[in-house]
């Protein structure tokens, strides 16, 4: 099987760019959120964060989740970022930044989060 059928690609050129991602209900509010990365082009240009809202906000409203968390592994060896989350509403959804230093794209995978129960 072809790994880089797995997960989705976003690229960006030299300018900021945000892909959200879609609701998910949180199993709690603390838990671990996790990014399984399968190639990256450039070092440095993406971070993840983890969002949260109420079902009865609007999208405006989302909060992160802690720090955004730094791609940094260059080439094609997988790599799994992972941070602690605290918090949460809900919903959450996993929000992806281009930070726009030079043009570059990413093939990765969003993981369920892990929820630690109340």
């Amino acid at each position: 099987m072809d790994m880089m059928l797995l997960g989705e690609t976003f690229s960006g050129k030299t300018t900021a760019k945000t892909f959200v991602g879609f609701w998910m209900p949180a199993g709690g509010n603390a838990g671990v959120a996790a990014v399984e990365v399968f190639h990256n082009s450039t070092a440095s240009a993406f971070s993840w964060v983890l969002e949260t809202k109420s079902s009865d906000e609007p999208d405006s409203a989302a909060e992160e989740l802690g720090s955004p968390v730094v791609v940094t592994s260059i080439g094609s060896t997988v790599t799994t970022y992972q941070a602690a989350v605290s918090g949460a509403k809900d919903q959450v959804r996993y929000k992806l930044k281009f930070l726009g230093t030079t043009a570059g794209s990413i093939h990765l995978q969003f993981a369920q989060p892990l929820w630690q129960p109340n």
